[in-house]
């Protein structure tokens, strides 16, 4: 992973979000269904009329190489960290244009998160915040969010025995021209 790519996971990412507010977006969300805050994401996109599509993998992450060729939309998803890692791998090699991955870690009863915008959303939700991650994608991708990178912690929560513990909330556009 280039050193850049690093920085992006550690820091977080936020870029383009201005462009994406010209056009609808065709948003394809990738669930990892054993993941439980990652099925909670997708619902929230869905309930909300954005996803066009949910592709769903499993914890072997087979079928997530063949399912990133999409053709052209927004890839989004809340996986984790080898999900992403992968994803961003081969995305990054066809072309993608990365918008925006934040990190979420569970360390002593709590959800620390690295996001950019209002830290205080996230804070409040303890174990919906999922679902609250996922508004705040839809408006940071809409480009209604401009703030910087920010930490914050959930309130006291504990830990589902499916959750990894770590994971990463990405965005990609695919098949546009790069400008």
């Amino acid at each position: 992973m280039s050193g850049g790519a690093v920085g992006a996971a550690v820091a977080g990412l936020g870029i383009g979000r201005s462009a994406l507010a010209k056009r609808p977006l065709k948003i394809i969300v990738i669930e990892e269904a054993e993941v439980p805050e990652s099925r909670l994401f997708a619902e929230t996109f869905v309930n909300s009329g954005r996803a066009a599509k949910v592709i769903r993998i499993d914890r072997t992450l087979n079928g997530l190489l063949h399912e990133l060729a999409i053709g052209e939309g927004v890839l989004v998803g809340l996986t984790s960290d080898p999900a992403a890692m992968i994803a961003e791998q081969v995305l990054l090699a066809d072309g993608a244009r990365p918008l925006l991955k934040w990190a979420h870690h569970y360390r002593k009863m709590r959800w620390e998160h690295r996001t950019d915008g209002a830290p205080a959303l996230l804070a409040r939700a303890s174990t919906g915040w999922p679902t609250v991650l996922a508004n705040h994608m839809q408006d940071a991708l809409g480009g209604s969010r401009q703030a910087p990178d920010l930490r914050c912690e959930s309130g006291h929560c504990g830990l589902d025995g499916k959750s990894p513990g770590m994971l990463v909330s990405w965005a990609f556009e695919v098949g546009v021209q790069q400008s």
